[in-house]
């Protein structure tokens, strides 16, 4: 009997947790056959068989953390394909014992009487309106502003005043007439489908842990602040609109992400320890001298941090190109370990889905983060009038412990300036 231990799977990795079993007690497997799937913190792997044999025993469950070179799987290496034992097959559905003689054909049901619609026990009560011998209603405007609030056409309302003049009573009188209610209704029982239901207990496990991990450790190590700012994008919405067509030649697909992460790179350039990460053992702040910014992306899998690296030395359209292909990469697993490394700040956006403002957990070690929400129209006061204005609002968090208020509040200022007057992004060239 040879026993698997769990084997060393990258530098300093001590433990994985178990996220499922690819192998089955009884199967049969071949060498570099994999046998379960493990995520550690820097990874995602599978665990392939190192020998060829019947799997006889799995140590833990799906959710259960093993450590380094502790028992995994259990494998007889002398038996071979002929001993595995086959999956249980599903029972196979009873054949009746004997076929019954055909029924004689039933009648068919008497068809049945249309139920009539239900009506109310008494009727609304709405008076008849007179006839006007011009056939115009007469009513001063006062009056027909009263009914107008009210919904209501003064031409249907019965007029009690002179030559049939409406009056406000008679609007009052129409409207109680009209609200007057059912003297019985009957309440059913609303179906919803899908409900009741069973409860269920949905084991944490996989990615879902490690994020869950990742948010305790961030928001029990870092006392957070956020800062909520208001910006007028109706510049950035006019130049993106304007450069959609010269990227779209080119393939690419622009959104607003490149125009944000090139202010940022302006703005870091004054406020230095944004753009910085914290190393705990030490209680030392690291300025970074490279812009790395992470990209908050929803997968099917869970969230997922990829990063663009070096956001300083590349241009609109470029980054744009970036976006894409290293969120898709994330979305449909391709991403390499590479692309979640070395982050300096985090970018979280929920503006496509909705939402005015949020208060994101920063990407520890990183020291700060950028919420950015919903671009929507509102009225606005602009040089002494109302104007339909494009406005946004950013919603960064910080890490009190190095970053103050006061900085906090200069840099999304400077932040809101650029992205207020975007063109002078475009001084560095696409």
């Amino acid at each position: 009997m040879y026993v698997f231990e769990l084997p060393e799977i990258g530098e300093g990795v001590v433990e994985g947790e178990i996220v499922q079993w690819l192998a089955t007690v009884g199967e049969f497997v071949d060498v570099d056959q994999p046998l379960c799937e493990v995520m550690t913190d820097k990874a995602n792997v599978e665990i392939s068989s190192p020998k060829a044999g019947v799997v006889k025993a799995l140590h833990g469950n799906p959710g259960d953390i093993v450590a380094v070179h502790t028992p995994l799987v259990d494998i007889d290496t002398a038996a071979d394909a002929s001993a595995a034992t086959p999956p249980p097959k599903p029972p196979a559905a009873k054949e009746p014992a004997a076929k019954a003689p055909p029924a004689a054909a039933a009648p068919p049901p008497a068809k049945a009487a249309p139920i009539p619609a239900p009506t109310p026990a008494v009727a609304p009560v709405v008076p008849t309106p007179a006839a006007k011998p011009s056939g115009k209603t007469l009513a001063t405007p006062a009056v027909r502003s009263y009914a107008r609030e009210r919904g209501l056409d003064v031409s249907a309302i019965s007029g009690s005043g002179k030559a049939g003049r409406v009056t406000k009573a008679d609007v009052d009188s129409h409207l109680a007439g009209a609200l007057v209610a059912p003297a019985a209704v009957e309440f059913r029982a609303v179906e919803s489908p899908g409900y009741p239901r069973a409860d269920e207990a949905v084991k944490i496990i996989g990615l879902r842990r490690k994020i869950a991990e990742k948010m305790v450790e961030s928001y029990r190590t870092v006392p957070h602040f956020t800062y909520v700012e208001e910006v007028d994008a109706t510049r950035l919405v006019g130049l993106r609109g304007a450069l959609k067509g010269a990227a779209k030649a080119k393939g690419i697909s622009l959104s607003y992400l490149p125009f944000i992460m090139k202010a940022l790179v302006r703005v870091f350039r004054d406020f230095p320890t944004v753009n910085a990460t914290m190393d705990e053992e030490s209680f030392t702040l690291n300025v970074r001298g490279e812009v790395n910014i992470g990209i908050a992306t929803d997968t099917p899998q869970g969230l997922y941090v990829p990063v663009i690296k070096n956001v300083e030395s590349k241009g609109l359209l470029e980054l744009a190109h970036e976006v894409v292909a290293i969120t898709e990469r994330t979305r449909n697993g391709t991403a390499t370990l590479d692309d979640f490394r070395g982050g300096t700040f985090t970018i979280t956006s929920v503006g496509n889905i909705g939402g005015r403002f949020a208060t994101p957990i920063i990407n520890h070690p990183e020291v700060a983060i950028l919420g950015v929400n919903q671009i929507h129209d509102r009225p606005m006061v602009v040089d002494g009038e109302i104007v339909a204005r494009k406005m946004m609002y950013l919603s960064p968090s910080f890490d009190h412990r190095v970053l103050d208020g006061a900085v906090a509040a200069r840099f999304v200022a400077a932040l809101k300036g650029v992205l207020e007057t975007p063109e002078v992004l475009l001084v560095e060239g696409l």
